[in-house]
């Protein structure tokens, strides 16, 4: 508690600070205010420094990390390379926060990742994030104050080797009914973990999606959880039984050490996506479309996917699984700056399996499985 006291403290005072200079003496606003007007940063081991006061929110901009904020300003990155970015907002002279997106509109922004504070418990309230970033890929980087706080910025952009998604937390609670539930239920799938409340409107837009999604890839080992913040049991059960379309995937009650573990700061709906390994891959935080959904889901359900041979005489059986997705199967005459095409044969289903037979006779040919 001393520590979120201290804090408070330095988000008023800086807050105070920000608005005395804004009355006294007009401070302008900085060059890269606005989302349109970022400053580009290039290369692998980038620094910036400028000033965030003056600074606005812009109509549509998201809430960085989490917070309302109120005083951002914006760079842009392109990564030269695929590998694990650090930004970090060492240096600044207020309590940062700190976004990373994808996206040419700040109103239709994709989350790619956030942090508020680089260690709570340490008082460390600059920013620090580190999260993959693909090669050519442009990013959006915005640096905000919490509780709207504004001051001079220190901004650094470090590419290193890509970095292994953290573990997801254990948990376990109770489904509105009151059955045990836990996190161990689900090892082994991809699970999207959504926490949510019967009241919050963007919250019952994406269940929708979720139902259909669920419907769609339960049987690839796609799990959704809905993680209730706020309602009784009573409520959810109520809600239950009479919200169309009928919910298809697995509800609990959200306890605060789950939500704790899971760095939930209040904001709904707020989303994470984990991998078979239990890694955390993605979070998002406010309501995203079934596309941005899907797009996630889909490489890792699918990543292990693999053809499977078998010879008799000069006949070649080639196996894979039947999915909710349709995965192409392609030839090339030469593993060496190959020219993949469609083969002309369409697949039989047996036993589950796509199956196809190829005549080994004539020119060496390889194959793969290509996913649309």
């Amino acid at each position: 508690m001393q520590a979120a006291a201290m804090r408070c403290g330095t988000v008023i005072s800086a807050a105070l600070a920000a608005f005395s200079l804004a009355t006294t003496h007009s401070q302008a606003q900085p060059a890269n205010d606005a989302f349109a007007n970022r400053i580009q940063l290039v290369g692998s081991n980038a620094v910036a420094s400028g000033s965030s006061v003056g600074a606005t929110w812009e109509n549509g901009e998201p809430y960085h990390a989490g917070n309302a904020g109120g005083a951002s300003v914006w760079w842009s990155w392109t990564a030269p390379a695929d590998g694990g970015v650090t930004i970090s907002t060492a240096g600044s002279s207020f309590d940062t926060l700190v976004g990373l997106y994808t996206g040419s509109s700040v109103s239709a922004l994709t989350f790619v990742g956030s942090n508020d504070d680089e260690d709570r418990a340490a008082a460390i309230y600059t920013s620090k994030l580190v999260v993959n970033v693909l090669a050519g890929q442009t990013y959006a980087i915005a640096v905000d104050g919490y509780g709207g706080a504004a001051g001079s910025v220190q901004l650094s952009v470090k590419l290193g080797p890509p970095v292994p998604p953290p573990s997801a937390p254990a948990w376990a609670t109770v489904d509105p009914f009151g059955a045990a539930v836990a996190s161990s239920n689900y090892a082994g799938k991809v699970v999207i973990f959504n926490f949510w409340a019967t009241w919050c409107g963007p919250c019952l837009a994406e269940m929708p999606d979720f139902v259909a999604l669920q419907e769609k890839y339960r049987r690839d080992g796609l799990v959704i959880v809905g993680a209730n913040v706020s309602d009784t049991a009573q409520t959810v059960q109520s809600f239950l039984s009479s919200w169309t379309p009928a919910i298809n995937y697995p509800m609990v009650m959200a306890n605060s050490a789950m939500a704790q573990a899971f760095g939930y700061t209040g904001s709904i709906p707020t989303t994470f996506i984990i991998d078979r390994q239990n890694g955390l891959r993605k979070k998002y935080i406010g309501s995203q479309s079934r596309t941005t959904f899907e797009n996630q889901i889909i490489p890792l359900l699918y990543s292990d996917t693999r053809l499977a041979f078998l010879r008799s005489g000069n006949q070649m059986t080639l196996r894979w699984p039947t999915n909710a997705i349709n995965f192409t199967l392609q030839s090339a005459t030469s593993p060496t700056n190959p020219v993949w095409v469609n083969w002309p044969t369409t697949p039989t289903v047996v036993n589950g399996s796509n199956t196809v037979q190829v005549t080994t006779t004539g020119a060496p040919r390889y194959f793969r499985l290509r996913m649309p």
